[in-house]
């Protein structure tokens, strides 16, 4: 028996085109009209928006509008949002199951509230990444920026908030809004990263865990911060505390424009020394704080494609 190459079942095309490279995939868009919708549905699968360019150029040609069925991953990164850009990405993506916007400028609650709640259903992965202090134009993520669109996050399971001013009382409204005191829907969120958040303290922290705390948390990304009580004693108390969490510490050498870590080497001793004794800890070590390009390798899935073969890939331009 032979089969038609046009007429195969959907999972054989999805596990083939899977092993395609982006312009693989743009070729085979172009065989039949039966290889364009599998090829495209993964080719867009993923929208990663890195420069105004790419913005420009899915702008012009109306990309969002052609294939907002078929893109589930929005990465917007460092683009100056308009009103009508904003309005555009409401309008024309459908069923996001992760939104990632990384040093974007012009973001503001409406828009963040709006865009959270058209996906809440569907959203397992909400990532945000502010300015550093010396970095202009970058919208500062706030306690009061966030806050209303917490009730639309109810489904995700990996929520990343870094490099943000929010303080000790947004931790609170993470615990209070996004588990269920009425148990009719256990809470979803496993993971959180709290890279680079500098003004959260110990005791916020500890809220984490406070009798109303998110029963479903498993993973904590947490920043070292000894001027905030965020210490190695704290880190370690964490860790015996809760056995059943998993916690990795980053500590940074050069944390704040023209600010060194004082003790940074034996600081590192102790977390190594704590990461040996305890299987629940695993500490990262830097000397800055994490330049653009490692963002983007951290948060797009066009890299963890291209080390994995069987991965969906995802468009970069």
């Amino acid at each position: 028996m032979v089969l038609d190459a046009c007429s195969l079942p959907e999972e054989i095309y999805i596990k083939i085109f899977g092993h395609l490279t982006i312009s693989q995939l743009s070729v085979a868009s172009t065989v039949c009209k039966t290889w364009s919708i599998h090829s495209l549905s993964l080719l867009y699968r993923c929208i990663s928006i890195t420069t105004p360019s790419i913005w420009s150029h899915f702008v012009k040609y109306n990309l969002f509008q052609k294939h907002s069925l078929n893109c589930k991953e929005l990465i917007i990164f460092s683009i100056n949002l308009s009103s009508s850009d904003k309005l555009l990405l409401l309008e024309y993506t459908k069923d996001l199951v992760h939104i990632a916007l990384l040093k974007c400028h012009n973001l503001d609650e409406a828009f963040l509230y709006e865009l959270t709640r058209k996906h809440s259903s569907t959203l397992e992965r909400f990532t945000l990444w502010g300015p550093r202090t010396f970095e202009s134009g970058v919208t500062t993520l706030t306690d009061k920026l966030l806050e209303p669109c917490l009730p639309n996050l109810l489904n995700v399971n990996h929520l990343s908030i870094c490099a943000a001013n929010i303080s000790d009382q947004f931790l609170l409204l993470i615990v209070s809004t996004l588990s269920d005191p009425n148990n009719i829907k256990p809470p979803s969120l496993i993971d959180l990263d709290l890279s680079e958040c500098w003004k959260l303290s110990a005791f916020g922290v500890a809220e984490l865990f406070s009798p109303d705390h998110l029963s479903s948390l498993k993973n904590l990304r947490l920043q070292y911060h000894e001027e905030n009580t965020i210490d190695a004693e704290f880190l370690e108390f964490l860790a015996v505390t809760f056995p059943d969490h998993d916690f990795q510490f980053l500590i940074t050498k050069n944390y704040l424009r023209n600010k060194t870590l004082s003790k940074f080497d034996e600081i590192c001793k102790k977390l190594d020394s704590l990461s040996i004794q305890k299987s629940n800890v695993l500490v990262e070590k830097r000397e800055n704080v994490w330049m653009d390009h490692e963002i983007l390798k951290r948060f797009n899935p066009l890299n963890h494609n291209n080390n994995n073969n069987n991965t969906t890939p995802s468009v970069l331009n």
